[in-house]
């Protein structure tokens, strides 16, 4: 008879691996044809848990582009993408645009997630003006102070989370604040550290990890970047990635616009008009030029 598990990490040859009955992971060693799993698959394993028969369909994934073009797996069936972002480091620039492509892109719903925000909400307001659209119900946090993790575990409740963002904003202090009031079990708290000299983060997730929830539903921390690149296999993804571009895009002369010089665009009409901010439109140019260089 066979068991069903998750995923919780992913080690090189190995994984670990917990079905519903199991008090912690346990890790397993994987065969060649099984090298594409990744935290929050779903897997088929044999009754002694000891071997994985096969991977069960995904949901949907979460993946990136490295440096050299190859594509990149973060995690799989994710219910909501917490993109967080912080006052140090602050945002790179369009880094939450490129978050954004790839989440809509799964089908996930989006979020964002403000964290530092030691004495209550601070963020400047020109970082999150050029979302308010998009209802993406921002949510400020602080990890060290507490302010606002018992609403974001509310929020997380029932779903399978996962945390993204620049290296240094603070995700896995967010984890381990959060599971030290909400966790299942006896947890192992993921390790977490300052920002390097240079203002940047010191990498301490090195693997996306699963971490399960009072109550049902999960977080998923994930590595932090410098910079992120969604997978864009063609210029309808991109366009999946900017629903109030692909909105706009509805009403222009021509249906292949792409919103640069084109006669009749409804899109910089949408800019002129004050009913996109131009920032968003600027974003979608600088992806596109990235698409168009392929």
């Amino acid at each position: 008879m066979s068991r069903t598990g998750r995923v919780h990490a992913r080690h090189n040859q190995m994984a670990d691996i917990a079905a519903p009955e199991d008090a912690e992971p346990r890790r397993i060693r994987l065969h060649r044809r099984q090298k594409d799993l990744a935290c929050g698959d779903r897997v088929e394993m044999d009754a002694a848990g000891e071997q994985i028969q096969r991977r069960l369909p995904r949901d949907n994934t979460l993946v990136r582009q490295d440096g050299f073009g190859r594509r990149k797996v973060i995690a799989a069936n994710i219910d909501t993408v917490w993109i967080v972002i912080a006052p140090s480091p602050m945002p790179a620039r369009y880094l939450i645009d490129r978050f954004l492509v790839a989440v809509y892109n799964l089908p996930a719903r989006p979020r964002i997630l403000v964290n530092k925000q030691d004495a209550g909400p601070a963020a400047p307001s020109d970082w999150l003006a050029p979302y308010a659209h998009l209802d993406l119900d921002p949510l400020h946090v602080s990890a060290r102070s507490g302010y606002g993790l018992d609403a974001l575990a509310e929020a997380a409740r029932g779903h399978t989370n996962i945390l993204i963002g620049q290296s240094g904003v603070g995700k896995s202090s967010l984890i381990a604040a959060l599971l030290e009031r909400h966790g299942s079990g006896d947890i192992k708290l993921p390790e977490t550290g300052d920002l390097a000299a240079s203002g940047e983060g010191r990498h301490t997730t090195v693997t996306a990890q699963w971490y399960s929830l009072t109550g049902g539903g999960a977080w998923i921390d994930s590595p932090g970047v410098r910079d992120f690149t969604p997978e864009l296999e063609s210029i309808d993804a991109l366009v999946r990635g900017f629903p109030d571009i692909e909105a706009l895009g509805e009403g222009c002369r021509f249906r292949n616009c792409r919103h640069q010089t084109e006669p009749g665009c409804a899109v910089r009409e949408g800019v002129d008009q004050g009913t996109l901010p131009a920032a968003r439109l600027e974003a979608w140019t600088a992806l596109l030029g990235t698409l168009e260089k392929r």
